[in-house]
């Protein structure tokens, strides 16, 4: 990947992020690929930590096929944390179930779901003090078959 390519994609990710989640974004990856090629005498460069992000956000959404944007926070040698945002509580929860059993599938077992609460698009309407649920932490334990 040229050096341009790359700062194209960061900058994308720097849009959807922000500075300085995105600058943590490439350091966990960069972090993540010299875990795992140590020893073998490779650098790990930023452009391979920007290869590697984009390779698991595609992996990612091909995976879920519930077309919402789920962004994986953490990628672990034995734990995964994904974010999943959520737009209508009610109408989203059958896509939400989609990607659970997805998870599932690949074997990842779910530990835990957090829901992140804060104003939501009917607090406009309802007032200032009305909150729900704007997305959920998913956070999931790679099972045996997945790490093997």
């Amino acid at each position: 990947m040229k050096k341009e390519e790359a700062e194209t994609v960061y900058e994308q990710l720097r849009q959807e992020l922000g500075d300085e989640e995105a600058k943590k974004e490439v350091e966990n990856a960069r972090k993540y690929l010299e875990r795992h090629t140590r020893g073998l005498g490779i650098s790990v460069s930023w452009e391979d930590a920007i290869l590697y992000l984009i390779a698991e956000k595609a992996k990612i959404k091909k995976e879920v096929k519930t077309g919402i944007d789920i962004f994986v926070k953490h990628s672990g040698k034995h734990w995964k944390i994904y974010y999943y945002p959520i737009g209508s509580f009610e109408d989203d929860l059958p896509m939400f179930g989609k990607f659970l059993e997805e998870v599932r599938e690949r074997g990842e077992e779910v530990s835990a779901i957090i829901p992140n609460m804060g104003w939501v698009p009917a607090s406009i309407l309802l007032g200032t003090s009305f909150q729900g649920v704007k997305g959920f932490a998913v956070i999931t334990r790679m099972t045996e078959e997945a790490e093997g």
